[in-house]
């Protein structure tokens, strides 16, 4: 078979690697005006409903994201110029390698292995999953997650780590590899409803119906609580136990910061309707239960 020209390898290589860039770098501003758009229309960013002690707390974290994203952005597109400029170099020294030195060709490929695979591999990892997930929706700025029991918002998506701002204002740093390769629970990923849920336990000797009846009756006058839409509150019977029954209720937030209010008043209004009826709540059986798995169960009761 006949071998290429020097030249028109050459000219090929460059336009095929000019053609990417140009392609890449085109992707990269594209998925930037879509990340401030979806960050400009949230109305919210903080986990729960609370009295900020910053002044203008919402500007300032919403300032704070978009210049993330911006810096983000600008990190890779400053990157991939050098990167390019070094694949191209690599493709067009590679003709030339049966006229190298065998022997120094592979102590230079070997060191730079080594410095890859020891020195720089988790910056290399991190930075890599950095950019996974800024183009993917897996976690945004100012999205409401549960990661390692950890409850907050992503507050900034950087080059090798992501900030999760906790309910109580304490900063949770992921690895960004660490991110992309573990289970974590998004709640504002498509829906921005959350249905809110607790398991509660009370003693039998009641007239269940009739508390059940209040318990709803409460929960609709809470602030927090969704009455544009969907149905009112629910309380299920989750089972009948030695001492108790477990029951569930359910109610629509807005948001996952209203579904974190709303969770505090459906408790308070657990425990007063039952000491108003003389019952005795176990308060130590009172559980946090995620929206997720109370949606799963409330999807597979509709379809019953």
């Amino acid at each position: 078979m006949k071998e290429l020209p020097i030249s028109f390898y050459s000219a090929s290589v460059t336009a095929v690697l000019f053609l990417i860039y140009i392609i890449l770098i085109t992707l990269m501003k594209g998925v930037e005006r879509r990340k401030r758009k979806l960050l400009e229309k949230r109305k919210t960013l903080e986990s729960m409903v609370t009295e900020s002690p910053i002044d203008e707390n919402y500007e300032e974290a919403l300032t704070r994201g978009l210049e993330n994203i911006e810096t983000r952005f600008g990190f890779f597109r400053k990157v991939l110029l050098p990167m390019t400029l070094g694949l191209w170099i690599i493709f067009l020294g590679i003709p030339y390698l049966d006229t190298a030195s065998k022997t120094y060709t592979s102590i230079i490929f070997t060191i730079i292995t080594v410095f890859l695979s020891i020195a720089a591999k988790p910056f290399v990892e991190n930075l890599f999953a950095g950019l996974v997930i800024s183009f993917s929706n897996s976690a945004r700025i100012g999205d409401t997650v549960e990661i390692d029991g950890h409850y907050g918002t992503v507050e900034e998506i950087n080059l090798t780590y992501t900030t999760i701002k906790v309910w109580d204002w304490r900063r949770y740093l992921v690895p960004n590899a660490k991110l992309i390769s573990k289970e974590f629970l998004n709640y504002s990923l498509t829906d921005k409803h959350i249905w809110a849920c607790i398991e509660f336990y009370v003693e039998p000797d009641g007239d269940l119906e009739l508390i059940e009846k209040e318990i709803i009756e409460i929960t609709k006058k809470s602030p927090f609580f969704n009455t544009q839409k969907f149905e009112d509150p629910q309380v299920w019977n989750m089972g009948v136990e030695k001492d108790a029954i477990k029951l569930w209720l359910a109610a629509w937030a807005k948001n996952p910061s209203t579904g974190w209010s709303l969770k505090s008043d459906m408790r308070k209004a657990v425990i007063n309707t039952l000491k108003k009826h003389g019952l005795k709540p176990q308060l130590s059986s009172v559980e946090f239960r995620s929206p997720l798995g109370a949606s799963k169960l409330h999807s597979e009761e509709r379809e019953s």
